[in-house]
């Protein structure tokens, strides 16, 4: 199925330098990425981005790494991107992710709870395209 996904290079990818390794992965794959742009990422955003998460304990140590430096936000599209880019990107945390996943490659646990996994990308249609909307407004 042709479908498009929201993929944001998380601020840690864009500070190691690893955009181009994410753009690189994808473009081998032939995705088409739609659009692309590099944003300093504000509360508001990251509140409606991570709606399911406001309330937690970790929420707001979730903000401060996502707006301690600018991230990179793609629109990409291609036939079951959104489940293949999960796949290439690889388990949220770091330690488990497999060697040549994006996470298992390039991402870290630091000392602590925290990790810097690189990467985010939508779980689903309905979600992509809400996110999308946040970070891109009404495109097509």
């Amino acid at each position: 199925m042709l479908e498009r996904t929201l993929i944001l290079v998380k601020p840690d990818g864009v500070e190691y330098g690893h955009i181009g390794e994410v753009l690189s992965r994808l473009e081998r794959r032939g995705y088409e990425i739609e659009a692309l742009k590099m944003v300093q990422a504000t509360d508001e955003q990251l509140a409606q981005h991570y709606s399911d998460k406001v309330d937690k304990p970790y929420f707001p140590t979730l903000v401060a790494y996502m707006e301690r430096s600018p991230l990179v936000a793609l629109v990409v599209s291609g036939v079951n991107v959104i489940k293949a880019f999960r796949t290439m990107a690889g388990v949220t945390n770091p330690t488990e992710a497999l060697p040549g996943t994006i996470r298992g490659d390039l991402a870290k646990e630091l000392s602590g709870d925290g990790i810097e996994n690189v990467v985010h990308s939508s779980d689903c249609v309905e979600n992509a395209e809400r996110e999308i909307k946040i970070w891109f407004g009404d495109i097509d």
